[in-house]
């Protein structure tokens, strides 16, 4: 007998069924008919499901159809989900689903470069190393981010599940940060939704942006003391480099003879082919190139070369220089068993960044090209006397000047961004004497000479993102660009 239900259960897999009703039916009521053909037995696991099941279907008419589109039909498309396994059919309203998303777990909190660390907004450390902020006035371009994922993605995820029009209110997920792994209750379609939310969720959220950097620093010449003159630019890279001096706008370069020196957004044309940068007009970019036209305006320097890895929407920072630290005394009532009241002195540490440091944000955009948020700045001393090291501790902060320039600008993958303008202007003295004669007693002095020195440098930062795929794209690997996996034995 079970020989027999088996059999016909089996050759229903194969068959195909005409289903037509005339009167109002209720998915229960055909699902009924088609378990006394096939001899399956129906398990309906929760009421939600029942409730579903049990309203009437209108116009019911299908024709050719194996068994399981049938099921996709009556079960599927009333968004239930089941299982069908020989004798059984199972449905049920809600499913369990755990999704993994790779991510780190700590909160990520700071501001753009421009904003505090090039402040003279003191630090104050703690005997156990901690440190903390101390507020002070500051003039700054503020942009504070705070990027807790875990908490921003339970959020969103709520609000993908509940969008208003379901009749079953799904819990807000589980989330286990440590483990990386997100538990959903929910129905079929609601489901759906976040299997696709999370899909393109880490799509973006694991691609790299490599940061190629170059940051040089010209000692401007006497006759380019108001900075360098692009203008004189022409190594004919077109329209596909972006010169900002320190304005922020909008524009997208075409004319590829045309060079523009205040602007800080644009499209720039580029494809890389790994050592230079290919331009529409077939002619190469190189960063030698660069320093030899910045040769003609002073003397030449690359302070820093450096490359960074970065995901989507991540920052990548850059620092060059020195924490300079001094103390605050404090006076405080100390205890004292005698009437008079004894004054103690204690000092809190401090510190104040001076040096240069770049902040760039990079975002992938869906036609592949990359939105950079660009924060350089640029911290020195007022006076060139606090640039003196000393034996005893600074009880005083130092006074510092700072130049600072924010803009986001949007190129192609592989192509290079100028930006420069951040000019410093530096005191100092020089000495000279006559040799020998400057050495006597009494009248060496009147062979000596000093005089006062002034200095002009400015920055200029060359920056070339690069999307990295993974292998099998049609994007640049790390391997592709010269980088390979060590492995230490």
């Amino acid at each position: 007998m079970q020989q027999k239900k088996n059999n016909r259960a089996s050759s229903c897999e194969y068959r195909t069924f005409n289903i037509k009703t005339n009167n109002k039916a209720t998915g229960l009521e055909l699902l009924g008919e088609l378990a006394e053909v096939c001899d399956f037995s129906i398990v309906v696991k929760d009421t939600e499901a029942e409730k579903v099941l049990a309203k009437n279907l209108n116009g019911v008419n299908i024709k050719n159809l194996s068994l399981d589109e049938v099921f996709q039909i009556i079960i599927q498309d009333n968004d239930l989900f089941y299982t069908y396994d020989k004798n059984y059919l199972k449905i049920s309203a809600l499913s369990t689903k755990s999704f993994k998303v790779d991510y780190i777990s700590s909160i990520r909190e700071g501001k753009a470069v421009i904003n505090a660390s090039v402040d003279a907004t003191p630090t104050e450390t703690s005997t156990s190393g901690t440190k903390n902020t101390v507020s002070q006035g500051q003039n700054t371009i503020s942009s504070n981010e705070s990027f807790d994922f875990w908490k921003t993605i339970a959020t969103e995820l709520t609000s993908v599940l509940n969008t208003g029009g379901e009749t079953y209110k799904a819990q807000s997920p589980i989330i286990n940060v440590n483990a990386g792994m997100i538990t959903v209750t929910a129905t079929k379609r609601q489901l759906d939704r976040v299997s696709e939310y999370i899909d393109v969720l880490k799509e973006r959220l694991h691609r790299q942006v490599l940061i190629d950097v170059s940051i040089v620093s010209v000692l401007l010449n006497n006759s380019n003391t108001s900075g360098v003159d692009w203008s004189k630019f022409s190594l004919n890279i077109g329209s596909n480099s972006i010169f900002n001096n320190s304005n922020q706008g909008t524009l997208s370069a075409s004319n590829p003879n045309t060079l523009y020196n205040s602007a800080s957004t644009g499209t720039a044309n580029a494809s890389s082919n790994l050592n230079n940068l290919t331009v529409v007009n077939d002619v190469s970019f190189s960063i030698a190139g660069l320093i030899d036209f910045l040769g003609s305006s002073g003397e030449t320097k690359v302070v820093s070369s450096p490359k960074v890895l970065t995901m989507n929407n991540q920052q990548a920072l850059i620092t060059i220089g020195d924490n300079v630290n001094y103390r605050v005394p404090e006076t405080t009532n100390a205890a004292s068993t005698t009437r008079t009241a004894t004054l103690a002195t204690t000092y809190t540490n401090y510190s104040i960044f001076i040096g240069v440091l770049l902040n760039i944000t990079p975002e992938i955009s869906e036609d592949n090209e990359i939105i950079l948020r660009i924060n350089p700045s640029v911290s020195t001393f007022k006076y060139s006397a606090d640039d003196v090291k000393t034996t005893d501790p600074r009880v005083i902060a130092p006074d510092t000047s700072e130049k600072k320039l924010s803009t986001v600008v949007k190129v192609k993958d592989g192509s290079t961004i100028i930006l420069g303008g951040l000019i410093t202007n530096t005191k100092g003295k020089q000495d000279s004497s006559v040799p020998l004669l400057s050495s006597i007693p009494l009248i060496g002095e009147a062979f000596k000479h000093s005089a006062d020195t002034l200095s002009t440098n400015e920055l200029v930062f060359v920056i070339t993102p690069r999307i990295i795929g993974a292998k099998g794209t049609d994007k640049a690997t790390l391997k592709d660009l010269g980088y390979s996996q060590k492995i230490n034995e």
